[in-house]
């Protein structure tokens, strides 16, 4: 049993409710209300409607029209549908094409004409383009968009920013997008209906997703954007739900592939002249899909590959030819074993070496063979004396199955599997055995399954299972070298450990190339769901649960091939540091100042989610429809199997204040946190079709949405304490004078690691320099209040416009501070001032719920359907969005300094916009059909047509203002041990900036001494967006079938070359203050492909 409650009251009865209920009803389906009247408007009860596929011939649906002439269909998959209408004395009306797509409530009003003889009419209608039934705020792309629109990657996601709303997020951590204020990281992302979300520790795919099924997979997707109603949960940001495509009764599939190379990309804009690396990009596959039993069961499947070949020009330096014989020129080197007291003063003096030549019998053999790993310089000079190309190789297979069986007239069945194998082989700039290249396998896969059942025309029931896991395995691929025994972890299989010798390319190991090595992580979530929908009179009610299994787990070696820094101290004059020594000479002695063994942490982890919720859809007129809901949800404390986590406590009233408390611990919870009981979600809207105002919609709704944790924590977990993680290694520093301090490696063995922790006798050293992670334990479910009130018309041309207020706040957002920040007042080190320094005299990343948020904002979209060879979405957004923390901070491994709270006691200055304000933005993405040859307007015959018929533009342009930014001093004149803001004594502002001067530096300046610094929060803002990308596509009909054709297109990102220029640098005191030295988005690349579809 994955659950087992104890409540009473209305918490019983929601139990009662959901026994038979539905996956958050976060489904991916759609619905159709038909209303019958006759031709005096008077409504037909008891009309037959019956709802076929129209092209798959199935009967989906039987209904009959209710004493209001209403018949409501829900839980409809996306599609085209053929509706037929009968009632007694009048004549039969079927109605073709009607589009249903992800999300849609499509409202029919059909009119019956009065016949006694039974006669059929035959109508062809645009379907309605507005919402006259949710308040909901959103955009479907539908396929023909996905597949035309130009996009670099054919990332569906990417298409998401076309939203109103919607600006493309800016950490590494998520790649997608945030919505009205939101962040990225809130997203809820769903497949066919079932959560497709990952927990890894760190979300090291750097996206929120676990599958993303190639385009030619999928049928549509729709984002909705603010005021989902209490069928979906388990988010405060946006709703991505992506439906994968079906088979029909006609065979039908597609072939592509897509080239990039370097030769038809342009430089960027920073790169030498001349300078262009390597890439070699093909992206290809197909799909292919058709009957199993015509009219019954159907099948479909695809599969695209991504291979990309690619090269960079690094720079490392490494040491010279005279070095490596021991000969240091005019560098004074100092013999260590020479040290002696200084007899004419204080402090040591030693001798030096004669000529600065360390004599062939004092190298050390191992430094030796340290040294001969380095490659011989390449280029003149010092520094970066060494270049390269570095290459990596990266592939992609990616593969969808859909099986849909009509098993009766009421009961129909779907299946899904998808797999993904992604893997790259990461190099460096020296090549092996200098330094070890890295494998990294990202490999998702899922299965899915949906049961609907139709037990009567009013009572629908809809069942969901899946499954879906996601696994990162990397590793070094050189043989084991470990070089000195006991350095390595004895679970460490592959590579080397690593000698930092200061100033030069590092040898062994790289784990900032893709993070600690070996490590092994997976995500896995069992979601199962079911769905209940009953139509009562003038009211749809949905009752619905959704009950998930989470299952995160981490294998990580922390440092674990150990490391050997080499500083230049023992080569140094003791009596003049600064002008002698040198760390290559203190590797051919083979004297270490520092070392360091790693650790292995593991962590099984075990979380649970629990939604209930019912919905109500009230018809109060055939104008005037309220959506009035509730949703109740758990998020249960993660767990480890083998309680392998600990919480560092802050709270002082606590009696246990200043303790690490360990898992298990019976004065404590498990999960180390309470669990919240008290997330009520109301969701209330309405819809108003006016009367007065010929197809207009007004809308207004108001809800409380909460948001899902991560897991407590993505990258700071309570999993990240020790005894458990970064403890339990050897740790050496010397004292600068007798190598015996540190490490000789002619020493040739480290002593036997320590015994393993008994977990159960650890006590926390005072010493502790470690990190620590402090989670309030009186839990507080952050979540959002967000409200819209929304105009939407139906324009002619097949057209419909909108527009929104939308606002919300965050409240109880978690916050990082440093639970032990020094007290600022005096000098001296920072860690006496630590207010906990008799329990820890480390940091202590401490959170709580202190963090929030507000939004508002006008936003303005126009969307055309396809008709007369065009379509486009337009989006408008005008909004501000304010925080006091970024709330994806945890997250966040590239966040800015105005991210780090400058003074823990003073938290609320910290306000000021969030990292994701982007003003002003507006985004267009459009599809033309050139109105040139057959069938075209212009030049409709003769060869001329041949020539200039079938052509097309597809395009997608963005424009936005930039993002804000925070200046910070390069030192800590505060002496707080954290980052120091400066003083603002002006604007900074300047009317006309350029890359080389984006702000006025001279309007910042150092704070007084033991004093944190005026400036307020991201007070400045960095370059705006202005991007177009543009496709040219030709159509060739091909004799093969009647729908066959061969697509050649052309794309071109950044089309026109503009430079799209990243943030400058912001740290006072660092030469490059100011300057802009990195592009955002890349310089124009073109991107050919060719297209077969059958």
């Amino acid at each position: 049993m994955i659950f087992n409650f104890s409540r009473t009251g209305f918490f019983t009865l929601t139990i009662a409710l959901a026994i038979s209920t539905r996956l958050n009803a976060q489904t991916s389906t759609g619905e159709i209300d038909v209303t019958i009247q006759d031709p005096s408007g008077a409504v037909i009860p008891n009309a037959t409607i019956a709802i076929s596929g129209s092209e798959t011939g199935n009967l989906v649906r039987t209904l009959v029209t209710n004493n209001a002439g209403l018949a409501e269909a829900p839980l409809l998959e996306p599609g085209n549908y053929d509706i037929s209408m009968t009632a007694a004395g009048f004549e039969k009306l079927l109605r073709r094409g009607i589009v249903l797509r992800v999300g849609d409530v499509v409202n029919l009003r059909q009119t019956l004409t009065p016949g006694s003889i039974p006669q059929e009419v035959d109508v062809t209608g645009q379907t309605p383009l507005i919402e006259e039934k949710s308040a909901t705020l959103g955009q479907v792309i539908e396929q023909r968009e996905m597949i035309q629109f130009p996009l670099n990657g054919r990332n569906y996601l990417d298409l998401g920013r076309l939203a109103a709303g919607a600006v493309p997020s800016q950490g590494s951590r998520d790649q997608t997008f945030s919505a009205y204020g939101n962040t990225g990281l809130q997203n809820a992302f769903l497949l066919d209906g079932a959560r497709n979300e990952n927990y890894l520790r760190g979300l090291d795919n750097r996206a929120r997703d676990m599958l993303r099924p190639p385009l030619d997979a999928l049928s549509e997707f729709q984002v909705q954007t603010s005021n989902y109603s209490a069928e979906y949960g388990a988010s405060a940001g946006a709703v991505v739900s992506a439906v994968t495509k079906g088979g029909t009764n006609q065979l039908h599939g597609s072939a592509y592939e897509f080239l990039r190379n370097d030769h038809l990309d342009a430089s960027d804009f920073f790169a030498q002249p001349g300078v262009k690396p390597l890439l070699v990009q093909n992206q290809y596959g197909g799909s292919v899909g058709g009957p199993i039993v015509r009219d019954h069961a159907w099948i479909f499947g695809a599969y695209e590959g991504t291979h990309v070949r690619s090269e960079s020009v690094a720079f490392a330096t490494v040491p010279r030819p005279a070095m490596r014989q021991g000969n240091f020129g005019s560098t004074a080197i100092f013999d260590p074993l020479s040290t002696v007291p200084n007899p004419r003063g204080s402090g040591y003096v030693r001798t030096q070496f004669p000529g600065n030549v360390i004599p062939p019998q004092r190298f050390d053999q191992i430094a030796q063979q340290i040294l001969n790993y380095y490659p011989l310089p390449n280029l003149s000079g010092v520094a970066n004396n060494y270049t390269s190309n570095v290459p990596q190789l990266q592939a992609n297979h990616n593969m969808v199955v859909r099986g849909d069986t009509q098993i009766t007239t009421k009961d129909s069945i779907f299946t899904r599997a998808s797999v993904t194998r992604f893997s790259i082989d990461a190099n460096n700039p020296l090549p092996p055995p200098a330094q070890d290249p890295v494998d990294r396998t990202i490999n998702s896969e899922g299965v899915g399954f949906g049961y609907t059942r139709a037990f009567s025309p009013t009572f629908v029931n809809e069942f969901r299972f899946s499954w879906t896991r996601m696994t990162i395995n990397q590793d070094e691929t050189t043989p084991l070298n470990p070089i000195i025994s006991g350095l390595l972890d004895p679970q460490i299989k592959h590579g080397t450990p690593n000698f930092n010798i200061t100033g030069f390319a590092t040898v062994g190991a790289q784990p900032g190339v893709v993070g600690n090595s070996p490590l092994i992580k997976s995500s896995g979530v069992w979601d199962l769901s079911d769905n209940l929908s009953k139509s009562i009179g003038k009211h749809l009610l949905k009752f619905g649960t959704d009950l998930q299994a989470i299952r995160p787990s981490t294998f990580s070696a922390l440092n674990g091939r150990g490391s050997l820094g080499f500083t230049g101290v023992f080569s140094q004059d003791p009596q003049n540091r600064s002008k002698s020594g040198s760390p290559v000479a203190d590797l051919i002695l083979g004297d270490a100042n520092s070392l360091m063994t790693g650790t292995v942490a593991q962590a099984v982890e075990r979380g649970r989610y629990g939604g209930w919720y019912v919905q109500d859809q009230w018809a109060v007129t055939s104008s005037l429809t309220l959506n009035l809901g509730v949703r109740y949800e758990l998020f249960f404390p993660f767990l480890e199997t083998h309680n392998r986590m600990a919480n560092f406590i802050l709270d002082p009233s606590d009696p246990l204040f200043g303790h690490l408390i360990l898992s298990g611990d019976p004065a404590k919870p498990r999960g180390l946190i309470t669990l919240d009981k008290n997330n009520w979600a109301p969701r209330v809207g309405f819809a108003w079709r006016v009367p007065a105002l010929k197809s207009t919609v007004i809308r207004s709704s108001y809800g409380i949405f909460y948001a899902q944790d991560q897991g407590n924590g993505v990258t700071s977990r309570m999993t990240n304490n020790p005894p458990f993680y970064g403890y339990g290694g050897v740790s050496i520093t010397s004292d600068q004078l007798n190598p015996a301090t540190g490490f000789v490696l002619s020493s040739g063995a480290l002593a036997p690691r320590p015994a393993p922790i008994n977990p159960s006798q650890f006590v926390l050293n005072p010493a502790s320099t470690t990190t620590l992670v402090s989670w309030n334990e009186r839990y507080t479910t952050p979540y959002v209040q967000e409200w819209n009130f929304t105009v939407e018309k139906q324009l002619p041309g097949n057209m419909a416009w909108e527009t929104s207020y939308v606002g919300n706040i965050g409240i109880h957002l978690w916050g990082q501070i440093d639970g032990n920040q020094p007290v600022v007042n005096a000098p001296g080190s920072p860690t006496t001032r630590r207010p906990l320094a008799r329990y820890t005299v480390a940091q202590i990343k401490s959170f709580s719920p202190w963090n929030r948020t507000t939004y508002e904002g006008l936003s303005s979209r126009v969307e055309k359907r396809f008709s007369h060879g065009t379509s486009f979405i337009a989006s408008f957004t005008y909004g501000r969005a304010l925080d006091l923390q970024n709330p994806a901070l945890d997250a966040c491994d590239s966040c800015g300094p105005g991210d780090t709270v400058q003074n823990a006691y003073n938290r609320n200055v910290q306000k000021g916009p969030s990292d994701n304000n982007v003003p002003l933005r507006f985004a267009l993405g459009g599809i033309w059909d050139l109105p040139f040859g057959p069938g075209r307007a212009f030049v409709s015959d003769g060869w001329l047509s041949q020539v200039v018929g079938s052509w097309q533009l597809s395009g997608i342009y963005q424009v936005q203002s930039g993002l804000p930014f925070t200046v910070n001093l390069s030192f800590d004149n505060a002496n707080a041990g954290t980052t120091s803001y400066p003083n603002r004594v002006c604007n900074g502002n300047l009317t006309n900036p350029t890359i080389s001067r984006w702000f006025d530096t001279s309007c910042f300046v150092a704070s007084p001494s033991y004093q944190f610094g005026n400036e307020g929060r991201n007070v400045l803002t960095g370059p705006g967006r202005n991007n177009l990308d543009l496709g040219l596509h030709r159509v060739f009909r091909l004799p093969l079938r009647e729908s066959s054709t061969l697509e050649i297109r052309a794309e071109a990102f950044n089309i026109f070359n503009h430079p799209q220029f990243g943030l400058p640098g912001a740290t006072i005191g660092n030469p490059g203050v100011g300057v802009i030295s990195s592009t955002a988005v890349a310089n124009r690349e073109l991107q050919l492909a060719a297209r077969l579809a059958f």
